[in-house]
């Protein structure tokens, strides 16, 4: 390929991502050399092929970073209010994406933007390349099929069959690029991450049968006494889908769990990060260690109907008294079940924030399992070293 089209292009050398004992690493070159960015700074690894001899420089050594992660469980009571006022309530969303990244990935990041910003432009050029040789070729066709024209004008029948081929030939050369400018990710882990890793793919993919699943994006604390309710909090919801995908920015093997989101990044579980994707100019990389998730089951006072995989624990009413009786200064007053479903909420010290309610609790909670044992198997590799 001559790449006389576009001289500019530079096909990318790909990207490793090792999850090792001291945390996330990306590793980037082609051929003997690579340049290594994580946890333990910087570094250029040198190797003389067929002598199995390497050369290691630190270029800036970098301070450690560690975080904790807990797990709580409570019981709280929760309710959707018809016609609720968005504006009363307290958001439940994530930071921007600018700010979220972890710092062992910001190279990995960088070289994701960059792809995303090369295939971007080359795929608008295939665009009007794939125009332009549909009409070039059309009119050489044209005359080609045509006797008269081409015996009368021999010279421009011949200009026409350079044209169309040169439109083809650019045609497939973008083509070609396209493909090249995918950042292909391999992504190491250790075995025993592997393991967890598909286990909590195949629970992932039991959850994401349940009957509704839904985005909580706001919330605030309850007057019991004035509202008249049982429930603790008042909650704005959105039902969202879970399903095993790919993210576009990430070209790999990797089919994985991907968790939409109603007001804002949506998150996709890669094995050794988790990817906060808005769009393609704006998502974040996040390490597992730097993650707290949390798990309860929530009694929730249902005004819509129940979904059929959840299970109902009691009844109040629309206006109760202190001692859960009906409160009976209100004519049109009426019972309303309590449903059990299962919450799960994702955070990070940079500012992810996310909270989801599953109508099949025994799903949520069993994946939530699968998900802690993934945690300890990726955090288990510091004590491997």
């Amino acid at each position: 390929m001559s790449w006389r089209f576009r001289k500019s292009f530079s096909p990318l050398p790909g990207v490793r991502i090792t999850l090792s004992p001291s945390g996330v690493s990306t590793s980037v070159g082609a051929g003997p050399f690579r340049t290594t960015i994580g946890p333990r700074g910087t570094s250029v690894t040198a190797r003389i092929p067929g002598t199995g001899l390497s050369y290691r420089h630190t270029i800036s050594p970098n301070s450690n970073h560690q975080s904790s992660q807990s797990h709580q469980q409570d019981d709280v009571g929760n309710h959707v209010l018809p016609g609720i006022d968005a504006n009363e309530l307290d958001d439940i969303k994530s930071a921007g994406s600018r700010s979220l990244t972890t710092p062992g990935l910001t190279e990995f990041k960088r070289l994701l933007e960059s792809a995303s910003s090369e295939h971007r432009i080359i795929v608008s050029e295939l665009g009007k390349a794939k125009s332009e040789e549909s009409i070039t070729v059309g009119r050489y066709t044209s005359w080609h099929n045509g006797w008269l024209r081409r015996k009368l004008f021999p010279n421009k029948f011949e200009q026409l069959r350079v044209i169309a081929e040169e439109s083809t030939d650019k045609r497939v050369e973008l083509e070609e690029q396209e493909q090249l400018a995918r950042l292909q990710t391999q992504i190491d882990i250790p075995e025993h991450v592997a393991h967890s890793y598909n286990q909590l793919i195949d629970e992932f993919s039991m959850l994401a049968h349940s009957d509704r699943i839904w985005d909580t994006i706001g919330q605030r604390a309850t007057n019991r006494v004035v509202e008249r309710t049982m429930a603790t909090r008042v909650i704005d919801r959105n039902p969202v889908n879970f399903e095993l995908g790919q993210c576009e920015i990430i070209e790999s093997d990797w089919t994985v769990p991907h968790l939409e989101n109603a007001n804002g990044g949506d998150l996709y579980l890669y094995p050794a990060f988790v990817l906060y994707f808005v769009t393609a100019d704006s998502f974040a990389l996040l390490e597992y260690k730097d993650l707290t998730v949390t798990f309860d089951l929530s009694n929730f006072i249902e005004e819509e109907i129940i979904p059929y995989d959840a299970k109902t624990v009691g009844h109040t009413w629309a206006k109760v008294n202190k001692d859960g009786s009906p409160d009976r200064r209100f004519k049109d007053n009426y019972q309303i079940p309590i449903a059990e479903y299962g919450r799960i909420a994702i955070k990070s010290k940079t500012g992810l924030n996310e909270e989801y309610l599953i109508s099949n609790a025994d799903k949520a909670k069993s994946f939530y399992g699968t998900w802690r044992n993934f945690f300890q198997a990726v955090h288990s590799t510091s004590q491997r070293a």
